[in-house]
């Protein structure tokens, strides 16, 4: 028999350590009325132009249905727009505007401050170890369900 608590509390503590991080950014999106969600679209879509909605689903992590949604937002408050191309009416592309640029680009600056300290508390070296052993990970998990597809 296997013992599976030891891997069941990874799981916890990989969602305590999400909920732990996001605890120093939540109030920087939420001063600005921007939830994780929007603000992972807005960061991957500053960071790659123009993206594939399939595309930005799978980056984001966010399910299809979700995402519809959250641009359905995004979109009224300026910050994206859909694009379709007029050979291929069932793909959609999207992209900031400029004020979504801006946002962006203020907030980055923010974020970049925050990082700074966490550096200052755990060490860069440190999240640079954390950041390539949950890239490892990561990397692994999408192998095995790649291999089950």
């Amino acid at each position: 028999m296997v013992n599976t608590s030891r891997y069941s509390s990874l799981n916890i503590v990989l969602i305590q350590t999400r909920e732990a991080l996001l605890s120093h950014f939540r109030p920087m999106l939420n001063d600005i009325g921007v939830t994780d969600q929007q603000w992972r679209i807005i960061r991957l879509l500053a960071e790659h132009g123009i993206m594939d909605f399939q595309d930005l689903a799978k980056q984001a992590c966010i399910l299809r249905p979700s995402l519809t949604g959250i641009l359905t937002r995004l979109e009224k408050l300026n910050y994206v727009v859909r694009l379709k191309p007029s050979n291929d009416q069932r793909r959609v592309f999207l992209k900031l505007t400029n004020e979504g640029e801006h946002l962006y680009e203020n907030l980055c600056k923010a974020i970049d401050a925050r990082y700074k300290r966490l550096e200052a508390q755990f060490t860069h070296e440190k999240l640079q170890q954390l950041g390539q052993l949950l890239k490892e990970f990561t990397d692994i998990a999408i192998d095995k369900n790649e291999e089950h597809s």
